[in-house]
């Protein structure tokens, strides 16, 4: 009955929408931001506005307007994004729609190319600093049908950069409270069919609690080749070495001290090549992400992801778009001990996805995956949407589509609850929303979801012990949501972004607030360039059945930069303007689960060079 009501309502409003969308202007003025055209939720290029899937954009503008530790940062002030941390550096695992499960259950993409740890799993997110990013795409909810086993929650795709010009780069510098400092350097150009881009970026801090530090260092590198008029291949390649220390818990006695700590080496490489004709286009890439992970509490592992990739669009009939393709992925890795023992698995997929307008008003899509994993067998993942333009400037979509994620090695063998009879977690996700254009710069949005879990790997008693315990499919989950913004831009000179987002976790509200408010405000006017955002969060729980209420918080952070000549940029960042003392609750590798405290009022001075 509680699903029909959802529903009804958002039902409801969309049709509203479409009956005084009647009146909306049809202006001739530049356009908005429902035209920008995003890759990730078709894997080829599409309008934001021809989407059944709920995407959101940060593009390298919204970027520049912050003072980010890592590419993840920024998402928290996207709608329906939350993300746990327990420090301004360290891992910032993404929930989308109250789904992450630790980074294992949000694909997180560079260029298309997965970024897993191959043991557990995850994404390793500090290994992701802002150092070569132009723009992050978010899909909201499930998205197995093109990306196969962990998007059960949605997908993170972090795009980078490549050259324009002949030369071109930029140096930064900063400083500030804590003894932080950052220093990168980029530089890239184009020669005939050559282009190269190169990174760098060195982080170090002492942190703001005891046994907070951290010092980071990443290394990317990317080289393309036009082979033809149609063909072009790109390698990239990445090296990462952090070493972060985890403070104590917010609750910890003050007779306590930590001296807990993980160093992280992380390496990537892929090769892509991609052809574009009039009417289709290919992608075939190959990857490896490795890494060696060791931690205070003694553990130390090596770990490896090989895999490959191949789709192709064709679009031979008017209207029409078809996507087709399939991958592979082994995952890998071993314990650094006397008796290290290796384990590996493969799995493969093979999916179809379709779009087709009509009447240049219903865009209609459905799509399927088959995946076989070779410890966990097979599983099927549908997908529906559908797309509807009733009068310019009014957008009313729907989707139904079906999650999955493999259970890893750490669950299939690694520890005591291991089990090697495990079958892949699925979430069925069902969502409605609507985009409306008011007036030339000013539209809102909304989006109603239901997501079903089930399947999910938790740990039960073990009628055949030992082990005592042992991981098994029983959990189950029903989330019910609402994702609510304005957007509003006046010329190119202000920005404004409220979003709210409300979760209806049933009894799992541990780290998963029920209200989320972010707004985003942007001025720039000839040389000054000025950003706030802030945060509002309640209904917060450390523990499940909303038990162990984590206090309200609202959180405000500034940005202010003003370009001076011959490409120099002096800024000046205050994150927690207002000096609240709050908490987020975290469980991520490394640190215990519970509350941490975030930053007190602090402070950035940095210069940047562009050339």
């Amino acid at each position: 009955m509680n699903k029909l009501l959802v529903m009804w309502f958002v039902a409801c409003t969309l049709v509203m929408s479409a009956v005084h969308g009647e009146d909306v202007v049809n202006d001739t003025l530049p356009v908005y931001y429902l035209d920008e055209i995003v890759v990730t939720a078709t894997r080829y290029d599409m309008a934001l506005k021809d989407l059944s899937a709920t995407v959101s954009v940060v593009t390298e503008s919204d970027i520049d307007g912050m003072n980010l530790r890592n590419s993840t940062d920024i998402l928290a002030n996207l709608p329906g994004v939350f993300v746990h941390k327990t420090g301004d550096f360290g891992r910032a695992d993404v929930d989308i729609r109250g789904i992450g499960d630790r980074g294992r259950s949000v694909m997180v993409l560079i260029d298309g190319r997965p970024v897993k740890m191959g043991l557990f799993g995850c994404t390793v997110t500090h290994s992701l600093p802002m150092d070569n990013v132009e723009r992050i795409e978010v899909v909201r909810g499930p998205a197995s049908v093109l990306y196969g086993s962990d998007a059960l929650g949605g997908v993170v795709n972090i795009i980078t950069k490549s050259p324009q010009e002949q030369i071109e780069g930029d140096v930064i510098a900063s400083y500030g409270s804590f003894e932080t400092q950052q220093y990168r350097l980029r530089t890239g150009g184009k020669v005939n069919r050559l282009q190269f881009y190169v990174t760098g970026d060195y982080r170090l801090s002492d942190g703001y609690l005891d046994n907070s530090a951290y010092d980071g260092k990443n290394i990317t590198g990317r080289v393309g080749y036009e082979i033809g008029d149609y063909l072009d291949a790109v390698v990239t390649a990445k090296y990462f070495d952090g070493h972060k220390e985890e403070p104590l818990r917010s609750t910890d006695p003050d007779t306590m001290s930590s001296d807990v700590w993980d160093d992280y080496e992380r390496a990537a490489v892929d090769f892509t090549v991609i052809g574009k004709g009039k009417r289709w286009e290919m992608m075939l890439k190959g990857y490896r992400n490795q890494g060696e992970h060791e931690f205070s509490d003694g553990w130390h592992s090596k770990d490896f992801t090989n895999g490959f990739m191949l789709q192709t669009t064709v679009d031979f009939i008017t209207g029409n778009k078809l996507t087709a393709g399939a991958d592979f992925r082994q995952q890998g890795g071993e314990r650094i001990e006397v008796d290290s023992v290796p384990w590996d698995k493969d799995e493969y997929g093979v999916f179809f996805h379709d779009e087709h307008m009509f009447f240049d008003k219903v865009i209609f899509s459905f799509g399927a995956r088959y995946n076989h994993d070779e410890i966990a067998g097979n599983v099927v993942s549908p997908q529906i949407g559908c797309v509807i333009h009733p009068v310019d400037g009014t957008i009313i979509r729907g989707a139904i589509n079906k999650g999955f994620r493999s259970p890893q090695i750490n669950e299939l063998y690694l520890f005591p609850p291991s089990n090697t009879d495990l079958e892949p977690e699925v979430v069925w996700n069902y969502e409605v929303g609507m985009n409306q254009r008011v007036i030339h710069g000013l539209n809102i949005e909304a989006t109603g979801f239901i997501m079903e879990g089930e399947n999910l790997i938790q740990t039960v008693f073990n009628e055949n012990p030992p082990p005592m315990y042992i991981f098994d499919n029983v959990g189950t989950f029903e989330f019910h949501g609402v994702e609510l913004g304005i957007v509003a831009q006046y010329q190119n000179i202000v920005t404004a972004r409220i979003y709210h987002s409300y979760l209806d976790p049933g009894e799992k509200t541990t780290g998963r607030p029920k209200n989320k408010t972010d707004l985003n405000l942007r001025f720039r006017y000839a040389c000054l360039d000025l950003g706030l955002n802030g945060q509002y969060v309640t209904d917060y729980f450390a523990a499940d059945s909303s038990q162990s209420p984590i206090e309200d918080y609202l959180v405000v952070n500034s940005k202010i930069s003003y370009t001076l000549p011959f490409g120099l940029k002096p800024f000046i960042a205050v994150d927690n303007v207002l000096d609240r003392n709050y908490d987020i609750y975290a469980n991520l590798p490394g640190g215990s689960a519970g509350l941490y405290k975030m930053t007190e009022r602090n402070y950035t001075l940095g210069l940047s060079y562009r050339f």
